[in-house]
């Protein structure tokens, strides 16, 4: 027993990381970027707790997700939950403390949510978002201008060869309601098409009693991917007001991203849909070509508001900061680790001196680090040269530096600034 808690003192949970000075360098930078990019657009940012009660993270998420909240007791005895996800905090939070507020709302958000997944590459139990929710607006502009925020963070951060899958979950709730099929056979091909699992979609499909026109229009989903020319070949297929609406609203959107110049960033694939219950209407997953999974997502949920009590169209999406990370690193861009800082250090005389003069450089908006350990010059320098300091400033004597052990021509070129 002495062992294992020994072990669990020394490791972080699974599926949990700790973030080195360098990744949490890298962490922010882009935080940074995307947070000061959602400001540029008007969009404000909000925080929310870390964990709330379970009912109300719970509204519009579904069985799965729920079942991947971490769960604990108050000491009410009232369940509480870890945040999963942001979209149900941001939906509790715009009716309890926006109510009434004119719309549309623009919100933004940096948050670690929480979820009990299998960890892999990629794919962590506790992981960091940056994302932004438009309340208030059905338009088709909203939607577009949605997408072109998140084709925008991806461009900001100098991500390459990435694409943006546009769905229309009303599309396929459309062909479902038409079709004589049991709630839960319903789900499992929902379940094939948002894990892109076409092989079990086809199994599934060619064991249900659906005509040969009704397994067309299921088994073309994964096929009707492409540019605007795929709306076309689905309303071929369809014969159901939903459908068809939900193709028009499609078709509506697309031109305002080619009016907003980001058309050619993005797919039309009618067989993308996502997990999340509580999407509507149009939803949307970002790919790089050197990663398996989605680095952003989001849609329209214009029904989840109300269940909060007051009804308001709404559509968003998140990035996930760990993938983005990853993905800039597979593309062999260099996120900024390193930082002109300077190092101050001093013979014993000038304690007081390099204390005033660190503050001053301070003041002046430098990053200055101070010596605060007593040691040999040369092992001054040699913390500097490790820590990478860009510049290096000794306050002594010329007697002293005559008694260095390192020729100046050695410091590998940073500058070395000598004050007397």
């Amino acid at each position: 027993m002495e062992r294992d808690l020994t072990f669990n003192k020394m490791q972080t949970p699974s599926g949990t990381k700790d973030y080195l000075p360098a990744e949490a360098k890298k962490k922010r930078y882009l935080e940074e970027q995307i947070i000061s990019l959602f400001s540029e657009w008007g969009y404000q940012e909000v925080i929310t707790p870390t964990f709330e009660f379970f009912s109300a993270l719970s509204i519009g998420t579904g069985s799965e997700l729920q079942e991947k909240m971490y769960k604990f007791f108050n000491r009410q005895g009232e369940i509480m939950a870890l945040r999963p996800e942001m979209t149900a905090p941001i939906a509790r939070l715009v009716t309890n403390r926006f109510s009434g507020q004119e719309i549309p709302l623009r919100l933004s958000y940096l948050a670690n949510v929480f979820r009990y997944e299998a960890p892999l590459a990629g794919r962590k139990r506790e992981f960091y978002q940056a994302g932004v929710e438009l309340i208030g607006c059905e338009e088709s502009l909203a939607d577009a201008e949605i997408i072109a925020l998140a084709i925008e963070a991806l461009e900001r951060v100098g991500l390459k060869n990435f694409s943006l899958d546009i769905g229309q979950v009303d599309y396929f709730m459309g062909l479902m309601e038409k079709m004589e099929l049991e709630p839960e056979v319903k789900s499992k091909l929902k379940k094939c098409l948002t894990k892109k699992d076409f092989v079990a979609l086809e199994n599934l499909v060619s064991n249900t009693a659906l005509s040969d026109s009704e397994q067309e229009a299921i088994l073309s989903l994964p096929k009707l991917r492409g540019g605007k020319e795929i709306i076309k070949q689905a309303k071929e297929l369809i014969v159901n007001g939903k459908s068809q609406a939900a193709l028009e609203s499609l078709e509506d959107i697309y031109q305002q991203l080619e009016e907003l110049g980001v058309a050619e960033q993005v797919t039309l694939d009618l067989s993308t849909l996502r997990g999340l219950d509580y999407y509507t209407g149009i939803v949307f997953e970002g790919y790089t070509n050197d990663l398996g999974f989605t680095i952003c997502g989001g849609g329209r949920y214009d029904n989840l508001l109300g269940e909060f009590g007051e009804p308001n169209p709404a559509i968003g999406f998140s990035v996930g900061i760990d993938r983005l990370i990853l993905s800039l690193e597979n593309q062999g861009v260099k996120l900024p680790t390193v930082e002109e800082d300077t190092f101050i250090f001093y013979a014993k005389d000038y304690r007081q001196q390099a204390i005033e003069l660190a503050r001053r450089l301070r003041q002046k908006g430098e990053q200055v680090v101070l010596e605060v350990k007593e040691r040999s010059v040369a092992a001054s320098i040699d913390y500097a040269q490790q820590k990478e300091m860009g510049r290096i400033i000794y306050l002594g004597t010329v007697d002293e530096i005559n008694n260095w052990d390192y020729q100046l021509e050695t410091l590998f070129g940073q500058e070395v600034v000598i004050i007397e």
